[in-house]
């Protein structure tokens, strides 16, 4: 790989890194990967072509989603009853997100990259216009002080000597902050992608089991993947529906809301998410986070779940790049770590300010103006690359 990022000796590399950890942390703390925001940044501060943009710009999300995990994962809910991240709602959309992801990889090697732009800038001006809405929805509620609190498995129950012993295990493993079980499944989905990615190979990786690259085999396992994210999705529904069952029989109070009731809505939209990330680099919190916004999920825990997500889909990301040599080690620990400290320091200075003012609205504020630039941004660059090439911008490539 001839890319080097630029010297350290350099002012303006610095005046470089803090704009591109700033940017990565507003789009953390909004809920979203910032893929296709930060990339033509990247190229214009960092001399890179899209390609190397792309590739780099996976590092410091997976860097950006560690920072901003390190200063949220510690966090709850208001009344204390649960963590921050809604771990069960990561657990059900992360197996078929990763499959889609797969899928709009291929996809979107395959397609022009004008078609690609295209969609991206569809899809980023279609999330605005659905979160303009959400916000000014919420503003209205904040403004006139009616604002309810409206989140899944957000117990008003404090007082566990006062319950059966059942329901108050219940309530005690609810309010662990790091529950044992989600974050199991959640490790398990990543394991199966890993595991059956060096199975079926890369460009320069040779597979395991000698299976050629890109060939029926190759896409047979990218079809295998999906098919075990949907034998799991499953399984949760299951066990969603009989966990549900025995909290009702235990008089548990679902008046936040019952998980079953957005299942069917999450479950859609992480392959949605999963797919569209792949195809135009959006990481799919983007996605993620305007529709759990929609289901009533409060901002600061619709954008926490989603970026933790960005995590693992980004790590996907980065793992296949690696395997294909597409990284140095020290480009790597230098992009994470700029955004890994921009994600940290955002996040509280964000957490502070929505404290102080009482506002969770800033989030959805902080998310609409990090899209609006991408917005600005991405047609520019791109109307540059179809300027000095054209031919490249134009042509159909394979789905490997």
């Amino acid at each position: 790989m001839e890319y080097e990022l630029p010297s350290l000796s350099e002012p303006f590399t610095w005046i470089t890194y803090a704009i591109l950890g700033t940017l990565v942390g507003l789009a953390q703390a909004g809920g979203i990967g910032g893929g296709p925001i930060v990339s033509p940044v990247m190229m214009v501060l960092l001399g890179c072509s899209s390609k190397q943009a792309i590739w780099n710009t996976y590092i410091m999300l997976f860097g950006g989603s560690i920072g901003n995990y390190a200063r949220l994962g510690r966090e709850r809910i208001s009344n204390g009853s649960s963590p921050l991240i809604n771990y069960q709602l990561v657990q059900i959309t992360l197996p078929l997100l990763l499959a889609g992801a797969i899928l709009g990889v291929a996809t979107g090697k395959w397609l022009p990259k004008v078609v690609v732009v295209i969609f991206l800038f569809a899809i980023l001006l279609n999330v605005f216009l659905k979160t303009k809405k959400v916000y000014k929805k919420i503003r209205e509620k904040e403004q006139s002080e009616l604002l309810q609190q409206v989140e899944m498995k957000e117990l008003m129950l404090t007082d566990y000597s006062a319950v059966p012993q059942d329901l108050q295990q219940i309530l005690e493993n609810e309010s662990k902050l790091y529950p044992i079980e989600n974050l199991k499944e959640i490790g398990f989905s990543v394991i199966i992608v890993v595991a059956l990615t060096l199975l079926k190979g890369a460009a320069t990786i040779p597979s395991i089991l000698g299976i050629g690259y890109c060939g029926f085999e190759f896409h047979f396992i990218n079809f295998i993947i999906f098919g075990i994210g949907y034998y799991n999705v499953q399984r949760y529904r299951k066990w969603i529906k009989k966990d549900e069952e025995l909290k009702e029989s235990l008089g548990y109070d679902f008046s936040g809301g019952k998980i079953s009731e957005v299942f069917g809505i999450t479950v859609k939209s992480s392959m949605k998410a999963g797919f569209l990330g792949g195809l135009v680099g959006l990481g799919g919190g983007v996605v993620l986070t305007p529709i759990w916004l929609e289901t009533g999920i409060h901002p600061p825990r619709a954008a926490a779940s989603a970026t933790f997500t960005v995590m693992f889909t980004s790590f996907i990301s980065v793992f296949i790049i690696a395997l294909s040599g597409g990284y140095h080690l020290s480009q790597f620990l230098i992009l994470a770590s700029v955004s890994g400290c921009g994600s940290y320091l955002i996040a509280g200075i964000l957490k502070k300010l929505v404290k102080k003012y009482k506002r969770e609205s800033i989030i959805i504020q902080v998310l609409l103006i990090v899209i609006a630039f991408g917005l600005v941004v991405l047609p520019l660059q791109s109307i540059k690359d179809v300027y000095y090439n054209p031919l490249s911008s134009l042509q159909f490539g394979r789905l490997c």
